[in-house]
């Protein structure tokens, strides 16, 4: 999403109205983003640097934690801050010379009552946006980006350094526009954006000039935010006065909380995107990894079976060692065994002495004799390691809600890798719960596992025996458990709370991209967990069926709501 300066202004107005006077009294950040939380503010300001999601929006905690959980590290830039401005009061903000740049002035008591003025720069730019702490002096402090004179010859952004804006816009001022002004007057102006001067191009005879004029001036003239509409025309975001032709309203008139969608929402998206992909890598070379396991323990177990074959060749050769003839590649000899007299025909390595051939059958019989049964149940737990992977491979590539793809991936790299036990130190006991959603509506709660340990979790330790279960019928999917207060199976029939769950049972299942999906449900006494296979593999008797659209849930519950369960009790 691209904006303009017209944006920025609506930015540095409502920030002003709701910092001046607050003190700053926390800041985090990490590669690409800062985090400012104010004494009397319940949001914090989120300020981006990312040269796709560059700008500024207040965030609630569980948003900015949400952010927290994507973000790795600690960016420098943070220190400074904290040494100089917090518990900094802000005197005021503006914009700076109609530009996406704005200026946070700070007051902050030091030792003796004395004050220290400090200014925080945000410039906007896109892939060349940068935060600068300037002293009293417009002096550079300490910066996010260093530009050298090298980079740049027109300014140098180095601590130390006199701060320099970028290039200034030529033109009049919005607030110098006459009534009268033509097109190209209007293209001269400075503070309108390009997004915005283009489509002032193109739907120029839609208003008058008297209105674009007027209505340029009512962005910069009003003293607190402005009335206008945030609205949005292919790609850029703008604000104006008048409801304009073809731009679709954000459907927010708070710039500060509209600009998520193109601040915070693209950097989760991205990061979600990266870490599902690397953690279906690691799957992939998991899976990889334990085939190429099971094909040992296979031949292992075609070998064990050949075991009594290589003895009786070694015992044959040994009885039989002075009547072998020397070079030979295979002899057949007779003998005895508990089945009566045998006769083998055994193969040879003629470079070889007949005693030796006999040690090396049984050096293979050594090697060949086992447990069968031990190989099988070998055999049985990769098999199951594997389609349990594989099921959470599909799962993985199926999602689209970053908070799931966080709590998925997360949850899946611990478990093919356990963070080791720090030597010398006794491992603090930390309870986790598998992955899952706990939902409420109306008196009921709703548990969906995301996988097949939060399956299990679900069913077998949550639910208890007249809870109603529900899953895809004859697919692979999540378990889905109604629990209520009261009431039978019959009850639920025709209910919302049914429909409910069993979109939640076909959205979360390898049915999702269907328009009509068949779900099954029965008491969760009826449900079985099958012996020997995957943890939750079940089987289930007494069914009832309803047909539902995977995607009815959404009448429900935005995909804001849909936060997995805590993953730590």
């Amino acid at each position: 999403m691209i904006y303009g300066a017209e944006f920025v202004h609506q930015w540095a107005e409502e920030l002003d109205e709701i910092l001046s006077g607050q003190r700053l009294f926390r800041v985090e950040g990490a590669e690409n983003w800062l985090a400012m939380r104010f004494s009397s503010i319940p949001l914090s300001l989120f300020i981006s640097w990312h040269p796709q999601s560059s700008g500024c929006c207040l965030l609630s905690e569980n948003e900015l934690d949400q952010v927290k959980r994507f973000s790795d590290g600690k960016h420098r830039f943070v220190d400074a801050l904290k040494s100089h401005v917090v518990k900094g009061e802000v005197t005021a903000v503006k914009q700076v010379d109609y530009d996406r740049i704005i200026a946070l002035n700070f007051s902050r008591k030091v030792g003796a009552g004395f004050d220290v003025e400090r200014t925080l720069i945000l410039e906007f730019m896109d892939r060349n946006s940068n935060i600068i702490l300037l002293d009293e002096n417009k002096v550079i402090i300490d910066c996010v980006k260093h530009i050298h004179p090298e980079i740049n010859r027109y300014r140098t952004i180095v601590p130390s350094h006199p701060y320099v804006t970028p290039p200034p816009l030529q033109g009049p001022s919005p607030l110098e526009l006459s009534p009268e002004a033509s097109l190209e007057d209007m293209m001269q102006v400075k503070g309108i954006g390009r997004g915005l001067r283009s489509y002032m191009k193109d739907y120029w005879h839609h208003l008058s000039p008297f209105e674009w004029a007027v209505n340029i001036r009512k962005i910069y003239e009003e003293t607190k935010p402005s009335k206008g509409l945030i609205q949005k025309h292919n790609s850029y975001i703008t604000i104006f006065p008048l409801s304009l032709e073809d731009m679709a309203s954000v459907g927010e008139n708070k710039a500060l909380i509209a600009s998520k969608m193109f601040v915070v929402d693209p950097f989760i998206r991205d990061r979600s995107e990266r870490i599902k992909k690397e953690t279906m890598k690691i799957v992939k070379r998991e899976i990889k990894s334990l085939e190429r396991h099971l094909k040992g323990v296979e031949k292992q177990k075609n070998e064990s079976l050949k075991a009594t074959w290589y003895r009786t060749c070694g015992e044959l050769l040994l009885a039989n060692l002075y009547s072998i003839s020397s070079r030979a590649d295979n002899v057949s000899l007779s003998g005895w065994n508990d089945e009566g007299e045998i006769t083998v025909e055994i193969p040879l390595d003629p470079n070889r002495s007949a005693s030796d051939n006999a040690s090396l059958y049984f050096k293979k019989y050594k090697k060949a004799k086992g447990d069968l049964e031990e190989i099988e149940q070998n055999i049985t737990a990769l098999e199951g390691r594997i389609s349990e992977l594989e099921d959470q491979l599909e799962i993985i590539e199926e999602l689209e809600i970053p908070s799931l793809i966080d709590t998925l991936c997360r949850d899946i790299r611990e478990w093919l890798a356990p963070a080791k036990k720090k030597k010398g130190k006794k491992a603090k006991k930390e309870a986790t719960r598998p992955p899952h959603l706990r939902l409420f509506y109306e008196d009921a709660i709703l548990l969906v596992g995301l996988n097949a340990r939060g399956n299990r979790y679900v069913t077998f330790q949550e639910a208890s025996q007249e809870d109603i279960w529900l899953h895809v019928h004859e697919l692979p999917g999540s378990h889905v458990v109604i629990k209520r207060p009261e009431g039978t199976k019959e009850d639920l029939e025709g209910t919302d709370l049914l429909t409910l769950a069993a979109s939640l049972a076909a959205f979360f299942s390898k049915g999702r991209h269907s328009t009509r999906v068949q779900v099954d449900y029965t008491e969760r006494k009826h449900v079985r967990h099958i012996s020997g296979s995957g943890i939750a593999h079940v089987t289930y008797t007494h069914p009832e069926t309803i047909i539902i659209d995977p995607d009815l849930w959404k009448e429900y519950f935005s995909e804001k709501e849909i936060i997995p369960e805590g993953d730590r009790l």
